[in-house]
């Protein structure tokens, strides 16, 4: 899970609200992040029970995944010997939606680079720039190829390479809270899990942070029934003789990608939003747009390495300045 010095990556700004009812607002700190869920709806108390599960199942999936908690389920998985070894359903799910980004971005999106993440230092709140020969032998240890999904659950690790769920967790909790809000007649909410965000039944209009100006806003997004994500060079970074060193990482090179500021994605799900953001910025601009537009009902804004804005067919659709 990215740690709690994350930056929230899109200001949220509502105007001009339909409804006349208030809005019920609530936070908790959870993934690393704040977790808001915002609620239109004439019970409160139906509300409010309605957001208490949401961020009772945001927990839940904290529980199991984070790579903070030793003994938990993703634990288990990147100790276990090599070999075959069988995972519940939502796990075969999650791994499932990392080997599809992983095909449809060419490796660009792996989620197999859990030892190179432990070298950077992110989450641990101590970055610093690796040698070459960290470099190196990490990159022997990481890599989606060295994972296989076989049938009924199992999987097998030829090589003892550490899965981190870090681009994708939020974005599947952004959805599971989503349909836990539906299925208690929720039908008009947005939650925001440090960037990762999805608005249902009212215009909800979301700002998208300039990646370079923090106070300034590239435009605003319009969410209706979508789900929006966004990665950027700016959420993690320091620097270090003049050189800009942030979290998200080739790992076919286990450098930071420089092609790339920043990537906001919009798709019905969070999930495929939150990987795709990743997957684009690592791989560039020029391959990551030719992707988004390869993807039915996928729209993405990119800015690369010298700021200028590089838009799919269909994003203004759902942009303003």
């Amino acid at each position: 899970m990215r740690n709690n010095f994350i930056y929230i990556l899109l200001f949220l700004l509502f105007f001009g609200c339909s409804s006349q009812q208030e809005k019920i607002k609530r936070t908790i700190i959870s993934m690393g992040t704040t977790i808001e869920i915002q609620v239109i709806h004439p019970d409160d108390q139906a509300a409010n029970e309605a957001i208490n599960s949401a961020f009772e199942e945001v927990e839940r999936i904290n529980r199991k995944y984070s790579t903070y908690i030793d003994s938990n389920y993703i634990w288990v998985i990147n100790n276990s010997e090599l070999g075959e070894l069988k995972v519940d359903d939502e796990t075969f799910y999650l791994l499932h939606k990392c080997n599809e980004f992983y095909e449809i971005t060419n490796g660009a999106f792996d989620a197999a680079i859990g030892t190179y993440i432990d070298i950077l230092g992110f989450e641990t709140g101590n970055p610093d720039e690796p040698t070459i020969t960290e470099i190196q032998s990490a990159l022997e240890k990481v890599g989606w190829k060295h994972i296989e999904l076989l049938e009924n659950n199992l999987i097998r690790k030829n090589k003892p390479v550490k899965i981190n769920f870090g681009a994708i967790a939020k974005g599947y909790a952004v959805d599971r809270m989503a349909e836990i809000l539906r299925n208690n007649g929720i039908k008009k909410f947005l939650i925001n899990a440090g960037g990762e965000l999805i608005g249902e039944g009212n215009d909800w209009t979301i700002g998208i942070q300039h990646p370079r100006k923090k106070n300034q806003l590239l435009g605003r997004v319009i969410l209706n029934n979508i789900s929006v994500a966004t990665s950027g060079d700016y959420e993690q970074f320091f620097e270090k003789n003049n050189k800009r060193f942030h979290h998200i990482i080739n790992p076919k090179t286990g450098l930071p990608s420089l092609e790339t500021q920043a990537v906001t994605i919009i798709s019905e799900k969070n999930v495929d939003a939150d990987a795709l953001a990743t997957g684009v910025f690592v791989i560039g601009p020029v391959e990551g747009l030719r992707i988004i537009e390869s993807l039915k009902n996928v729209e993405g804004l990119i800015v690369d390495s010298s700021g200028s804005i590089i838009k799919s067919s269909g994003f203004d659709q759902y942009f303003r300045r």
